[in-house]
């Protein structure tokens, strides 16, 4: 199941909801932000958009996606719970049908009657940390076990067209930097087989083919990650040892 969670913040306070109201709820007397289930045919941000909207009466104007959390209930089915933030809306806060809404201090926030892994997120919210993937493990209101993880968003992707010959020069020039390198692995890198085509015009420098006519050779299609520091170095790199006149690398 898929379902949004939302904190909104105004004067550095939450807006919280002490859900009392709602029979059989999972969520009975926890606080917790405001959010719900998708519905047949609707993307997390229009739940996100419209359970803010039913519970607290509020329009969204803006939101920040800080994360994503999979919940693990004893043996229910698993919710993975998109979680924002927002600190930009407008109207006034009404009553709500699953609780009662309340502004708290973030300060006095752990307090509050919460299930033991919202205390993670929120102390992420706290530091202002990266997107986050987190999962949260229950037996009943026993939190057994966590597992954090952040987004990876410090990497430049690289694509080189190369012919099969020359895969090793460009792999050893980019690990004399340790480029290639992930964690305890280096010279980490896939190939794809590929057919390149191209027409050689008058002026060309060509390592293959002939002017005016149409050249078809079997290429590798090289795919991997640097650092984002190091993009330039490498892209610097792999045009000194590529054959080509005019090598194609994608960088994205």
């Amino acid at each position: 199941m898929i379902t949004t969670l939302c904190y909104l913040e105004k004067a550095n306070k939450y807006l919280m909801l002490h859900r009392t109201k709602k029979e059989n709820d999972i969520n009975k007397n926890k606080w917790l932000g405001v959010g719900g289930k998708l519905e047949k045919n609707e993307t997390p941000e229009q739940c996100l958009f419209r359970e803010v909207k039913e519970e607290t009466g509020l329009i969204l104007i803006n939101y920040v996606h800080r994360g994503i959390v999979i919940f693990n209930f004893n043996d229910d089915e698993p919710l993975y719970m998109y979680l924002y933030t927002s600190k930009n809306f407008s109207g006034k806060v009404q009553e709500c049908s699953e609780g009662d809404l309340k502004w708290i201090d973030k300060s006095k926030i752990y307090d509050l009657n919460l299930w033991e892994g919202d205390k993670i997120f929120l102390d992420l919210f706290n530091k202002d940390t990266p997107f986050f993937y987190l999962t949260l493990d229950y037996e009943d209101d026993n939190l057994i076990s966590s597992d954090l993880k952040f987004k990876e968003d410090n990497f430049t992707c690289f694509e080189v067209f190369v012919p099969e010959n020359y895969v090793k020069d460009i792999v050893k020039v980019l690990s004399r930097y340790n480029l290639l390198k992930e964690g305890n692995y280096t010279d980490v890198y896939a190939l794809i087989d590929v057919e390149g085509h191209w027409t050689t015009l008058e002026g060309a420098k060509a390592f293959i083919g002939e002017v005016g006519k149409e050249s078809i050779e079997k290429e590798k299609l090289m795919k991997f990650r640097v650092k984002k520091e190091f993009a330039d170095l490498a892209y610097y790199l792999i045009k000194k040892v590529h054959p080509y006149e005019v090598p194609v690398i994608n960088i994205f």
